[in-house]
């Protein structure tokens, strides 16, 4: 085979994986989101405790207006960004990012829901690792129509969050391992995107694993520190 029919397959190939993968994540989606999950979980036991609310019920349904407004607020904004960068690139919401925004609702509205729950049931770690493998599904699934690196973030992310559990840490390290997670992971992940270029399953575990690296070392020096 000639180089320049080697050259026309690759060109063919790349425009079928780009018409696969036609969904884009923004940059700026990650980094508002990653912060501000992070910040939420970082600082979960300061915003409402039992001294300041010592009704369960109470406190369950402060948590519940705070993360209807904080999450109405954050989607408010990155629809706006989001819109601005589309006009910018003179494009649509395809049928693909509809659908895949009415998925990523559902799974924080049942995030949302946990969380008001297990204010009457208990179990602080268990709501922590269930944000974060909801948060994992929703980067799978955003992966599967734009960008592979979201695929294997989004595994490594569920991972986290099970593994947290199986290892029956203490609430203070998984609270450091959780607001990392996202509060460095998603906007460090921002810039790693690589617009769904095809990449070898070696170069993609080579990214997993520097960002896991990243991700997992200021929660380990945490720990190490405050034991």
């Amino acid at each position: 085979m000639t180089q320049h029919a080697t050259q026309q397959l690759d060109a063919i190939h790349s425009m079928l994986s780009a018409g696969q993968r036609n969904l884009r994540v923004e940059k700026h989606s990650l980094i508002l989101w990653g912060l501000t999950t992070g910040l939420l979980l970082f600082f979960r036991d300061d915003i409402f405790n039992d001294a300041q609310l010592p009704a369960r019920a109470t406190q369950a349904v402060a948590w519940l207006i705070l993360l209807i407004i904080v999450i109405s607020g954050v989607a408010l904004l990155d629809w706006h960004l989001t819109r601005q960068v589309k006009l910018a690139r003179n494009e649509s919401w395809s049928f693909i990012h509809r659908q895949v925004l009415k998925v990523t609702w559902l799974l924080m509205s049942i995030g949302t829901l946990y969380t008001f729950a297990s204010a009457f049931l208990g179990g602080a770690n268990l709501t922590v690792s269930v944000w974060l493998v909801l948060c994992g599904i929703a980067l799978y699934i955003h992966g599967l129509f734009s960008e592979e690196l979201l695929e294997w973030i989004g595994i490594s992310i569920i991972a986290i969050g099970i593994g947290i559990l199986l290892l029956r840490l203490e609430y203070t390290h998984i609270k450091w391992i959780a607001s990392a997670t996202t509060g460095i992971g998603l906007p460090l992940l921002a810039y790693m995107l690589d617009h769904g270029n095809a990449r070898s399953a070696w170069f993609r575990l080579t990214q997993t694993l520097t960002w896991l690296a990243c991700v997992l070392s200021p929660a380990l020096l945490a720990m190490l520190w405050k034991p």
